[in-house]
């Protein structure tokens, strides 16, 4: 009970902050009664008080995402299985933060799509003993700027090929003793 007045107090002076600061690694959007005023650059800022300024920022500085295990099939029909790490950065702030939901969603979304393609448009061969990773940065770098970002590398943390199962239907037949 005690930690939620003190919170409701919090939330209280909050209102009344007159400033914000950004730390060098961030960018923000100013926010004027829910209107895209201008981007916000790292350092000190006044806003207006009582809710009419408001500054949503992020870190722009590079990140990874790691897009977990998917599988493909191959141009020559081979079933492959990889995990893609990818290297980012948010490029433009002002579409990041009022254009896209959930930053990694974004970049999960660009990149798992344009990975998969490229893979499906390539022999096994060919993705064994070319640079893939070059391959697959372009083409999610082109989707990446769409949303704000800049994709800096694509790797395949590993890479093997695999026997995919798919089961077809809605349920999965149960055996009767």
């Amino acid at each position: 009970m005690f930690d939620k007045i003190i919170e409701v107090v919090m939330q209280f002076l909050s209102l009344g902050q007159f400033w914000v600061i950004l730390k060098p690694f961030e960018q923000g959007v100013l926010l004027r009664v829910g209107k895209f005023i201008r981007v916000v650059e790292p350092g000190f800022h006044w806003v207006w008080p009582l809710g009419i300024d408001h500054v949503m920022f992020e870190s722009v500085v590079p990140r990874t995402h790691n897009l977990g295990s998917e599988s493909v099939t191959t141009k020559d029909g081979k079933s492959a299985g990889f995990r893609a790490i990818i290297t980012y950065r948010i490029k433009d702030i002002e579409k990041a933060l009022l254009q896209v939901h959930e930053i990694d969603h974004a970049v999960s979304d660009s990149c798992a799509g344009e990975i998969g393609r490229v893979l499906r448009e390539t022999d096994w061969h060919d993705i064994l003993h070319t640079d893939i990773g070059e391959k697959l940065t372009t083409a999610c770098r082109k989707r990446g700027f769409r949303w704000g970002m800049e994709i800096i590398s694509v790797q395949l943390s590993s890479l093997s090929l695999v026997k995919n199962i798919r089961i077809m239907g809605d349920t999965i037949p149960t055996v009767q003793h």
